[in-house]
C-alpha cells in the first residue's frame, strides 16, 4: 500500500512539474516570435521598395535621356 502511495506522489510530482513551462522554453518562443516579426518586416520592405520601383518604372521622376538631349539641343540654339 505504501509502495503505490508514493508511486502515486512521484506520479502527481511529475505531472505538476511538466505543467509548468521552463524559462528555456519561454525564451526559445521568445527567440522564435522575434525572428518572424524580423522576417515579417523584410518581407513588407522589400514589397514595398518592389512596389516604389514598379511606379517609377511607370512614372519616372527623373528626366529621361531622350528629354535631357532636347534640352540641350533647345538650351545650343538660344
Amino acid at each position: 500500500m505504501d509502495f503505490r502511495l508514493l508511486l502515486l506522489c512521484c506520479l502527481y510530482i511529475a505531472v505538476v512539474a511538466a505543467a509548468f513551462p521552463s524559462e528555456t522554453r519561454n525564451i526559445e518562443k521568445r527567440d522564435v516570435m522575434e525572428s518572424m516579426k524580423n522576417a515579417w518586416n523584410e518581407v513588407v520592405k522589400t514589397l514595398s521598395d518592389a512596389g516604389d520601383a514598379v511606379v517609377h518604372v511607370f512614372k519616372p521622376t527623373e528626366k529621361s535621356v531622350i528629354d535631357k538631349m532636347a534640352d540641350s539641343v533647345k538650351s545650343l540654339t538660344q
